[in-house]
């Protein structure tokens, strides 16, 4: 294990710093801590696990990453690695679409890249590409360089690979299960758009099937198949969200909140609230501010 030390103090140092990218510069023996503490993803999380195994528990559901194995964790979920093998080893890389998203132009809108890069909160994977995985670790740590534009304009088009390189590996992927799995995900990608579009007034899963010309039982089932979620599941994680950010960037009132939100009363918002994130909304604006 080269400089492994070294190198996780460099992640948790970016980490902290709160940047755009943050990678392990290569292979590292041992997490963040805050990997173990219910982290969350801004956009794309990739570790590859090139030696031993670890267990991770991202949204209440438990995954196991053996050697050869990725973890792809999805926007703005949290995760919390629960156990690892002491040989354990692996290749981290953590980054914003943002710090792209000039470049990338109007692909990110066209495709809604984050989800269409990995619609399920974690996915874990033998993808055949971990060697070139950990490669762009190692390229994008050398490129780390305030003060050079040109190594950060070379990091960005780094980054910008890597992009369309997990996008050609989901591709792949998606074309070797069978069309049929293509034409789910085109479903399921439709779906998050009305999701992103009506969950504040929509919250039944016959409006989104209606709207997708299927029958509630069909899109249901598809759905989980796709992300194990159900579709009011879905829409209860986008109104969720969305109530976070207003109670914890705005100086809105609970019951301007739930206005908005289309809840009946502040009390029923409130009831909603503490179910999904287990406190109430004062609470967690108190706990949080």
């Amino acid at each position: 294990m080269k400089n492994g030390s070294n190198d996780i103090n460099i992640l948790e140092q970016q980490m902290t710093n709160n940047e755009d990218i943050c990678c392990s510069c290569g292979i590292i023996d041992s997490f963040p801590k805050a990997f173990f503490d219910n982290y969350q993803i801004a956009d794309v999380g990739i570790i590859v696990c090139t030696s031993g195994k670890f267990t991770l528990r991202c949204e209440d559901i438990e995954y196991v990453v053996n050697k050869g194995e990725t973890a792809f964790l999805s926007h703005d979920v949290h995760f919390s690695v629960t156990k690892h093998s002491t040989d354990c080893s692996v290749v981290i890389i953590l980054y914003r679409a943002d710090s792209i998203r000039d470049i990338l132009g109007i692909t990110i809108v066209g495709m809604k890249f984050i989800e269409m890069l990995n619609p399920r909160d974690c996915w874990v994977m033998h993808t055949g590409h971990e060697d070139e995985l950990t490669k762009y670790s190692e390229l994008l740590a050398l490129n780390n360089s305030d003060n050079n534009v040109f190594a950060a304009n070379e990091r960005r088009l780094l980054l910008l690979s890597l992009t369309y390189r997990l996008c050609n590996i989901f591709h792949e992927i998606s074309k070797d299960n069978d069309n049929a799995s293509s034409r789910k995900l085109e479903i399921y990608m439709q779906l998050i758009q009305l999701i992103d579009q009506y969950y504040t007034c929509e919250r039944g899963v016959r409006f989104y099937a209606d709207r997708l010309c299927l029958s509630p039982k069909y899109l249901t089932s598809l759905v989980k198949s796709v992300s194990d979620n159900s579709v009011q599941e879905l829409v209860f994680k986008a109104i969720t969200k969305k109530a976070i950010s207003l109670i914890t960037t705005t100086d809105k009132s609970i019951k301007e909140i739930a206005d908005y939100l289309n809840f009946p009363n502040a009390s029923a918002f409130g009831t909603f609230f503490k179910k999904q994130v287990g406190m109430s909304p004062i609470n967690y604006r108190q706990k949080e501010g």
